[in-house]
């Protein structure tokens, strides 16, 4: 199996296609499979063609993310807070 190309990646998350939903990979056929955590990501990438885009039954799917985000552990418990009014320390 190849390695994953990272430029291709960066190219495939840039590109907005405008395609019909029956024509993205639906993540409920996928069936990822690989004894390392490389082989399965590029069993998962063989299968999305794109991993930006993709649907799920008739969803389009378009997968984003901020490159200085905070990471999600601290806005889970950012969000968490804000609803119980209180500190979780």
């Amino acid at each position: 199996m190849a390695m994953v190309d990272i430029k291709k990646l960066e190219e495939m998350e840039r590109i907005s296609r405008e395609a019909a939903p029956v024509a993205l990979a639906d993540l409920l056929d996928v069936k990822i499979t690989g004894d390392t955590p490389a082989q399965r990501l590029e069993s998962y990438l063989a299968q999305t063609q794109n991993p930006y885009h993709v649907r799920v039954g008739q969803t389009p799917v378009r997968v984003s993310f901020q490159s200085e985000a905070s990471p999600l552990s601290e806005k889970l418990k950012s969000h968490f807070l804000s609803l119980k009014g209180g500190d979780f320390s």
